[in-house]
């Protein structure tokens, strides 16, 4: 299932100077009410999400994306990208994403149309796996970005040769209902215990013997990948196995079904928390809690990779894709802090930029 920004049948009626005046007045490219968007769930939850308040209380205001933002320092490469001017590309793009960076890809788009260019970006929302296994499958799609990097099997089942970018970090965020008033904070062992077990007496004898009703994005999605790559690395088939969870194809269905449930727990991305209202709270783990600093010192535990891949034999001087993608580069920093993800720093910036130079040059 996928969702488009633009249904490409309507687009060339619209003039340039149109909109861009839309862009400019409402903030956000215009969007066609095609039958495929309303039959989306994930379309229509974030139209239904995004009318409530924000997520979390002001109390807990440390742990949301904005404070992420606050912190962000501005972030400037030493190495400067050829300006390629998106007005010179000719013709439509499509990108497939995991839920979490469609904000950031729509975001791109904005920037884009301003820049002058006046083809469709057509962006296609899927959970991590899927979308990695259709960037591989088709080659009709240009690139791709996605919340974790691709396993070593994967790059060798592709059909295609993938060039992976790191271009940010999302950290992974525990949440409990607000009516949880027993859970303040929980180290890896009794997180383990809270993704496995029946209880939360079970995980703590401190704690109420009452039924942990979990939530989760997967089971093939990145969330599932980083949860089992740190917590259970021999045998991931535990987490996928215990019982009362939940799997969502998308975060916003999700968080709806658990606001009402008061033993609920679940995972949410950094990015993805200020869309919600304000039913949960965020437990620190480890006795850490997620920050710009813990995040770039490796002190918070649970923080993913956001990387933006291309097939090296569609890359050469001036293509589309090679022009779009360095304007996604030069661009990155902002477009990340806008929509609640954290920029890579500048060494790692510099790192991404001088493998990009690398590979162009040597096509």
């Amino acid at each position: 299932m996928v969702y488009s920004i633009l249904s490409k049948p309507l687009w060339p009626r619209l003039s340039l100077l149109l909109l861009m005046g839309l862009v400019t007045s409402c903030g956000q490219p215009a969007a066609s009410q095609s039958e495929e968007n309303q039959n989306n769930p994930y379309a229509q939850f974030r139209q239904a999400v995004n009318e409530v308040e924000p997520l979390i209380d002001p109390s807990l205001e440390s742990l949301t994306t904005s404070r992420f933002q606050q912190e962000t320092p501005a972030v400037k490469s030493s190495i400067t990208l050829a300006e390629d001017a998106p007005l010179a590309v000719q013709g439509d793009l499509t990108v497939v994403s995991a839920p979490t960076m469609q904000p950031f890809n729509e975001r791109m788009y904005q920037r884009l149309i301003q820049a002058g260019y006046s083809g469709v970006l057509d962006i296609n929302a899927l959970r991590a796996g899927s979308a990695i296994q259709q960037f591989c499958q088709d080659r009709s799609i240009d690139f791709l970005t996605v919340n974790r990097a691709m396993t070593e099997t994967e790059m060798e089942a592709c059909g295609r040769q993938p060039l992976g970018l790191m271009i940010g970090k999302d950290p992974l965020l525990l949440v409990v209902n607000k009516e949880n008033d027993f859970a303040r904070g929980i180290d890896l062992e009794k997180l383990k215990a809270v993704l496995t077990e029946n209880t939360w007496f079970e995980v703590d004898p401190s704690w109420p013997n009452t039924p942990i009703e979990r939530g989760m994005i997967g089971p093939n999605s990145s969330t599932v990948a980083l949860l089992s790559q740190t917590l259970f690395p021999e045998d991931a088939s535990v987490l996928l196995k215990a019982p009362s969870t939940e799997f969502y194809d998308y975060p916003e269905p999700m968080v709806q079904s658990l606001s009402n449930l008061p033993n609920a727990v679940a995972f949410v991305n950094a990015s993805i928390h200020k869309r919600f209202t304000q039913t949960f709270r965020v437990l620190p783990i480890n006795g850490v809690s997620a920050s710009v600093e813990t995040v770039e010192t490796n002190a918070y535990p649970l923080v993913q990779p956001l990387f933006l891949y291309v097939d090296k034999t569609q890359l050469s001087s001036g293509t589309p894709t090679t022009v779009i993608v360095n304007f996604y580069l030069s661009e990155l920093a902002d477009v990340l802090t806008d929509v609640g993800l954290l920029p890579l720093n500048q060494s790692q910036l510099d790192q991404t930029k001088n493998q990009w130079v690398k590979t162009i040059a040597n096509n």
